[in-house]
């Protein structure tokens, strides 16, 4: 069985806005979702801290509908629309919030996907450490990026980024907080996690960096 069926998810999105589908296809398109998801354990409870619009959630319940899947986000908006996306796929749920509020569960896959950017350094540290709490043991937790290197497609990267923050499609807390392969390694020592770095490939000009840390 694959581990996400990303077609049968962004079908779910055929009642939302124009805008919507476009900003889902172009989450699909513009990253290796699928790479993340191959990492993705067979069994046990998922987190998707900064879901967005709920696209990966949906992706791996349509592969695995039995599977408890929750995604929790900031924005009520995306969060609306992962609901209504959602509606038929009952061991999905949504969340609107940070997961720093979430006690006494645990989960045996954490993915963190392209959100830790658009947090400075202390905010970094409270979402990893939030992270590590509710990861089961010998759980993972998914940390996708972008590394700073090379120059030119880190540039690229943060060109994007801080168009989509300026619009309002992503939310941030103003400014762009990109780090290094090894910063955010170090990050995640500090946290608890013994890191290991994937460079993914991929057809667009991104250096889009996975982790795959385990708790020490």
């Amino acid at each position: 069985m694959s581990a996400a069926d990303f077609t049968a998810a962004r079908r779910l999105y055929r009642d939302e806005t124009r805008g919507t589908r476009a900003f889902v296809l172009a989450r699909h398109m513009l990253a290796p979702l699928r790479s993340v998801a191959a990492r993705v354990p067979a069994a046990g409870p998922v987190l998707d801290v900064g879901c967005g619009h709920g696209l990966f959630s949906l992706a791996l319940a349509s592969a695995d509908p039995r599977r408890r899947i929750v995604g929790i986000d900031p924005s009520p908006a995306k969060i609306s629309v992962a609901l209504r996306a959602g509606r038929g796929l009952p061991a999905v749920e949504f969340r609107e919030g940070l997961v720093q509020s979430i006690a006494g569960e645990q989960f045996e896959t954490i993915a963190v996907l392209d959100v830790l950017y658009l947090l400075p350094d202390p905010l970094k540290r409270s979402l990893l450490d939030a992270c590590r709490k509710l990861l089961a043991p010998g759980g993972v937790l998914l940390l996708k990026t972008n590394d700073t290197h090379p120059a030119w497609k880190y540039a690229v990267a943060r060109a994007q980024e801080k168009v989509m923050t300026g619009i309002g499609l992503t939310l941030g807390t103003g400014e762009l907080h990109f780090r290094s392969c090894t910063e955010n390694a170090a990050l995640l020592r500090g946290a608890g996690f013994a890191p290991e770095i994937h460079h993914l490939a991929h057809w667009t000009p991104y250096p889009h960096t996975l982790f795959v840390a385990r708790p020490v």
